[in-house]
C-alpha cells in the first residue's frame, strides 16, 4: 500500500483560509524517530512540547549547535518514539512523542541535556522559550479503515476486523522503522 504525501486539495485550503485565525504558511518540517519509532502516536505515554523565538542570529547559530548535540543523544535515548519540529513565522515548534513520563524524564535529566539548559541560559540563545511535559492520562487506540470492506480495526490488530485482509502499518512497516 502506498500511502498519500500531498497537501489537502486546494479547494480545502481555500476554505479553512476563510476561518478567522487560521494561516497556511510554508515551512521547513524536521523530524527524528528514535529508538521506539515503531510506535504510532497511540503508543506514547508522554508528549513533550517546546516552543521557542530567537532575535539574535549568532544566539540562535550557538542554540542550533548545541541542539543537533543533543539529537546525536535522543537517536538512541530508550524510550524515544519521535519528535517534530518546524516554523510557525518567528514561532519554532517541537512535539516530541516519548514512551513513558520516565523515559523523557531520564533524557532531561541526562549530563548532556543538563548542561544544553546551562548554556541556553547562560548565553541567553532565545529570545523566548518554553517546555512542558504532558501525560497521556487517556489513551486511544489508533484505527485503520479498510480500504477492502468498512472494517475499523485497532491499528494493533494487524487483520480487519471485517474481512481479515491483512492491514498495513505505516509506523511498523519496515520501510518506516529502517528510515
Amino acid at each position: 500500500m502506498e500511502l498519500l504525501s500531498t497537501p489537502p486539495p486546494p479547494t480545502a485550503i481555500a476554505r479553512m483560509l476563510a476561518i478567522d485565525g487560521v494561516q497556511v504558511t510554508p515551512t521547513m518540517l524536521a523530524t527524528q524517530q528514535g529508538p521506539e519509532r515503531h510506535l504510532g502516536p497511540e503508543g506514547a505515554g508522554a508528549v513533550l512540547i517546546l516552543q521557542a523565538t530567537f532575535a539574535d542570529p549568532d544566539r540562535a547559530a550557538g542554540f542550533w549547535a548545541t541542539a543537533s548535540a543533543l539529537m546525536e543523544q535522543l537517536a538512541v535515548a530508550p524510550g524515544f518514539i519521535r519528535r517534530y519540529n518546524f516554523s510557525d513565522g518567528p514561532h519554532y515548534t517541537l512535539i516530541a512523542l516519548w514512551r513513558t513520563p520516565a523515559d523523557a524524564n531520564a533524557f532531561f535529566s541526562s549530563a548532556e541535556h543538563q548542561a544544553a539548559m546551562r548554556e541556553l541560559f547562560r548565553n541567553r540563545w532565545q529570545y523566548s522559550h518554553f517546555a512542558a511535559l504532558w501525560e497521556m492520562n487517556s489513551p486511544r487506540q489508533r484505527v485503520i479503515f479498510c480500504q477492502e470492506c468498512d472494517g475499523v480495526t485497532p491499528a494493533s490488530d494487524r487483520r480487519c476486523n471485517g474481512c481479515g485482509v491483512e492491514l498495513f502499518d505505516p509506523y511498523a512497516s519496515p520501510a518506516h522503522v529502517d528510515s
